[in-house]
């Protein structure tokens, strides 16, 4: 007899498909798996749940294998709880980062969970072929594979003490792992809306104390060989190309900082060139030797978004996390030669970060923003296991850490008719940084969102640096005016400080308590609630305002140099011309229908396209043309597929584009592109 194994890596589905990745890891554990097993085992596996219930009630396995992360534990778990109430000989075990790394917190984890049988611990594939090759020395005899510890692996004995496995030491070459594209095991994952997940290499340098990939064990870098990159990439490329699947995410923790990255840099353009795939990548790009990765990935263009995080500009914060930065003006100059190749790059913050006050999180977005960075994003800090913030008590009393549980974005369901939800604690204040910190935080985040990422108000930043401003004046001067926005804009901002408090929660016992109230999880269901409050009120104000918007921040602007004493005669008129080419730029963006008009043309005072392309002290009066000139804006077919995919992918509602904002690199790739006539 075969053992029988399902492994599962859940999304929720109440609101369509919340995490749309390529299930790679438990296809890279089954294949691992079956290269040992393979006569002595059947493997399928599952992605959604509503497939996983039909495939256990059809055919009971012997062995339910879940990945555990904050965005599916409860999902994972509540299936671990349904096949133990049909079968208690079901051996259930769970996989993944959300785990704590001390003896304390894992133990408890296990008490908290009675019906998870085991958890591997570090790199899966070597412990889950450990429990198997236990298992099938035991057949018949459930009981015994708990006598001895497996390597790898934990487990609570019938006395409530954690075993512990001996720790295995990390798979060098990752070779051994079959690749699971290639092997044909994930290709049913094709015919679903799902993004491709792949990853060239595994391992992190850098010791971030608020990642836990941070851990030593985690600390060299190890990677697939070029030719198994190549056959890989090549099998996705051509079912890519035949499935309409658009996107991939690499995995890789610090892509670009390997010599051989730029090898599959050159893979995924000549792939593009060939399948048609991918139309936009998506990579977390090496936190240092930026010139490497710039040169790495230079081929790839703006379908790649680089990533120059920060977390913090503070010197004495970057301290306290473990992290260290490049010089300010080594990354100025770094931004300067991306947006000179018209490369798109985003800097990433976190709050609140020990040490930080609201003064210091001002300072350093303001020097971001000053740069030449195309994006600034603002997350609040996760409470990860593996890191100081979850598992460490004495570290948050040290901080005076408070925080909250908040519904991870999206991720709820009603399964086998119980409500199930996923949610992750959320760092809201520290002795340094108060609540109403962090709420004023967030609204000038909106700002920054609204106002300096992408590129739909960038002939207004250029406007601004024409007149010797500083861009941060110009963000720290809306924000301060937040109130005197258009009233149907300033309801927009009142809910998303509503929803801002209202999402969080002081217990996951009250927030699993609310939601399952029928009449709340509705709003659930309908988009009201559990989404991303930021991206929601963004998305909610370009989709349904975006005309008022565009009106009240060029008004905005126009204040805010005359208020600094930078008056010109033709600053009106300049200013009118800029607002009538962003609204041009923007018509139509969030319009998905068939009968999209794809061609506006319209006359302009100002050769504006040719002033967008002049250094930053330039003047728009300059490139005043009497005669006037047409400008065509247009979507290329590109842009007209992506919209066709998003609204496939993700629906037309506001969660869909919401998910859409986020899963293509902006709201700008649905601007029209403009060509003078």
């Amino acid at each position: 007899m075969k053992l029988r194994i399902y492994l599962a890596d859940l999304t929720h589905t109440g609101l369509g498909t919340a995490t749309e990745a390529f299930p790679l890891n438990i296809g890279l554990v089954a294949s691992y798996c079956l290269k040992n097993f393979k006569n002595d085992v059947e493997i399928k596996l599952f992605k959604f749940p509503e497939d996983l219930k039909k495939s256990i009630d059809e055919k009971k396995p012997h062995l339910l294998g879940c990945s555990n992360y904050s965005w599916n534990c409860n999902l994972s778990y509540h299936f671990a709880n349904y096949v133990k109430s049909i079968d208690k000989s079901i051996v259930t075990v769970f996989g993944g980062t959300n785990y704590p790394y001390d003896i304390y917190n894992q133990k408890l984890f296990h008490k908290k969970r009675p019906n998870l049988d085991i958890h591997t611990f570090y790199e899966g594939e070597k412990s889950f072929s450990k429990i198997v090759e236990t298992m099938l020395s035991n057949i018949g005899n459930v009981k015994k594979i708990f006598e001895k510890p497996i390597p790898g692996c934990q487990f609570l004995n019938k006395e409530g003490q954690l075993i512990c496995g001996e720790k295995l030491q990390r798979i060098k070459l990752l070779n051994e792992i079959p690749s699971p594209y290639v092997s044909g095991l994930l290709d049913k994952f094709f015919y679903d809306k799902l993004s491709i997940l792949v990853e060239t290499a595994r391992g992190c340098p850098f010791k971030c104390n608020f990642c836990n990939a941070g851990d030593a064990y985690y600390n060299k870098v190890n990677q697939f060989s070029n030719e198994y990159v190549e056959d890989e990439f090549t099998y996705i490329a051509k079912k890519s190309n035949k499935h309409d699947v658009r996107h991939v995410t690499l995995a890789d923790n610090n892509f670009g900082m390997i010599p051989r990255d730029a090898k599959t840099a050159e893979l995924i353009y000549s792939l593009k060139q060939k399948y048609n795939w991918p139309k936009s990548v998506t990579v977390w790009t090496g936190k240092n030797s930026k010139e490497r990765v710039i040169d790495a990935t230079k081929l790839l263009g703006d379908t790649i978004n680089i990533s120059m995080s920060v977390q913090s500009m503070d010197p004495k914060v970057l301290e306290k996390i473990s992290r260290s930065n490049i010089k300010l003006d080594h990354y100025k100059a770094i931004a300067k030669e991306l947006s000179n190749q018209g490369r798109p790059e985003h800097a990433e913050v976190i709050i609140p970060l020990p040490g930080e006050t609201f003064e210091t999180h001002v300072k350093g977005l303001s020097e971001l923003i000053d740069t030449d960075i195309s994006r600034v994003e603002v997350h609040t800090l996760q409470m990860l296991h593996g890191t100081p913030y979850a598992d460490d008590k004495k570290y948050l009393e040290k901080y005076g850490y408070q925080y909250k549980s908040r519904l991870v974005p999206l991720d709820f369901g009603k399964y086998n008719n119980d409500y199930v939800f996923d949610y992750e604690l959320a760092g809201v204040a520290t002795k340094s940084f108060s609540f109403k910190d962090y709420i004023e935080s967030r609204k000038l985040t909106l700002i920054i969102n609204l106002c300096f990422n992408g590129y739909t108000f960038n002939p207004i930043k250029k406007y601004i640096l024409s007149n010797d401003l500083r861009r941060s004046d110009w963000i720290k001067y809306i924000y301060k005016n937040m109130d005197k926005f258009d009233a149907s804009i300033n309801d927009i901002f009142e809910s998303f400080v509503s929803e801002s408090k209202s999402e969080l929660w002081d217990s996951e016992e009250e927030l699993i308590n609310n939601y399952s109230n029928e009449q709340n999880y509705q709003k659930l269901v309908k988009g009201e609630a559990g989404g991303n409050v930021t991206y929601k009120h963004m998305a909610w104000i370009f989709a349904e305002k975006s005309q008022i918007l565009i009106d009240d921040i060029c008004e905005f602007s126009k204040k805010f140099i005359k208020s600094s004493a930078k008056i010109t005669d033709s600053i009106d008129d300049e200013m009118n011309e800029i607002k009538k080419y962003i609204k041009c730029i923007t018509s139509d963006s969030f319009k998905f229908t068939n009968s999209l008009e794809v061609n506006k043309k319209f006359k302009f005072k100002y050769d504006i396209l040719s002033w967008l392309k002049t250094g930053d002290k330039i003047k728009l009066k300059d490139f005043y043309n009497k005669d006037s000139l047409i400008i065509n804006f247009e979507y290329d077919q590109d842009q007209l597929d992506v919209k066709r995919d998003a609204i496939n992918r993700y629906g037309n509602n506001m969660s869909g584009t919401v998910k859409l904002i986020q899963r293509v690199g902006g709201i700008h790739r649905f601007h029209r592109k403009a060509a003078i006539i």
